[in-house]
């Protein structure tokens, strides 16, 4: 199936939701709504209001009792669901409950479904090497999940899709190592000379060498870990993808970088995430507008890592 059932999907970092407003997001076919109170608690419900199926995203938190008032009868539900009328509390949960796993500032799902494999201790490791910087990205693109894995384990279509940011004249994998539904590319990125002008539209392209040594650290399927050496240290770029329908599918890119530069550190995480922008929005250029899929008539070099997660992806599918 398209959806993966069973997948764990990162859906959010702490910091993407404001406090105390609604915030929609749509998963596997489902809208949903998320609040964050002013403790840092997260609660997660189906979008429908079970009184007349009003939007309750388009509703508002009530700070006292951290419950989700209806924008058309004003009727409240806590976070199991539980409708609140005439200040006395429905014991039976009327909304339906979304199953969230929250860890550290991460918020996971597996959507309602039965969990198949474990969540990655992967974010815990990134966030103890390195800042947060902050979110790049955060939107729709109107393509299957399958595309967004592909271009997320792609690492030929960086010479052409981002070649006015990066100006890559090569790219060589240098190892490339998968065990069940991780894996580990060694990756070395060649790039062309760079003008005056291009330094003075994108200072951040003076942090990154002619030859970028790369580890992108892959964890099926919901999110990559691109760690690229530069001279101020190891920039960490999270690429984060989870399916909303069976053609649309939602990414947005966590971004750590490696110490803090004092006055700085407004102007370099401004840069780094004007390029997660970047690189999120061309890459979701070029998956919306591919022809329909068709069997490919070559090959080209660098491929294991796109063969790789295209196995699990189909595997999976034929599994359910």
């Amino acid at each position: 199936m398209w959806n993966l059932p069973g997948a764990p999907w990162l859906i959010a970092h702490k910091s993407m939701l404001p406090v105390n407003k609604p915030k929609l997001f749509t998963i596997c076919g489902q809208d949903y709504v998320l609040w964050k109170n002013e403790k840092g608690e997260v609660s997660a419900l189906d979008n429908v209001c079970p009184h007349l199926g009003a939007k309750l995203s388009d509703g508002w938190i009530c700070n006292k009792t951290n419950t989700i008032a209806c924008p058309y009868h004003g009727v409240e539900f806590d976070g199991e669901g539980r409708a609140i009328v005439s200040n006395e509390k429905i014991s039976k949960p009327l909304a339906k409950k979304l199953e969230i796993i929250v860890q550290g500032n991460w918020i996971w799902t597996y959507a309602n479904t039965e969990p198949r494999i474990p969540i990655p201790n992967a974010m815990e490791e990134i966030e103890s090497e390195g800042f947060f910087a902050g979110v790049s990205g955060d939107f729709s693109i109107k393509a299957p999940l399958l595309y967004a894995l592909e271009v997320n384990h792609d690492y030929n279509h960086a010479k052409a899709t981002h070649r006015d940011l990066f100006k890559f004249k090569d790219i060589q994998i240098d190892s490339f190592f998968h065990e069940d539904y991780f894996s580990v590319v060694n990756v070395r990125q060649m790039r062309e000379d760079n003008t005056f002008t291009e330094y003075l539209q994108n200072p951040l392209l003076l942090s990154y060498p002619k030859s970028i040594q790369a580890v992108a650290k892959n964890y099926f399927p919901s999110i990559v870990a691109f760690n690229t050496v530069t001279p101020f240290g190891n920039v960490c770029d999270v690429f984060v993808i989870y399916p909303e329908s069976e053609n649309k599918t939602h990414t947005f890119m966590l971004i750590y970088r490696p110490k803090s530069f004092g006055v700085f550190n407004l102007i370099l995480d401004k840069f780094l995430i004007n390029a997660g922008n970047d690189i999120l929005k061309q890459d979701a250029h070029v998956i919306e507008n591919l022809y329909p899929r068709f069997e490919p008539k070559m090959r080209l070099p660098n491929e294991q890592p796109w063969n790789w997660v295209r196995k699990l992806y189909f595997d999976w599918s034929n599994a359910v």
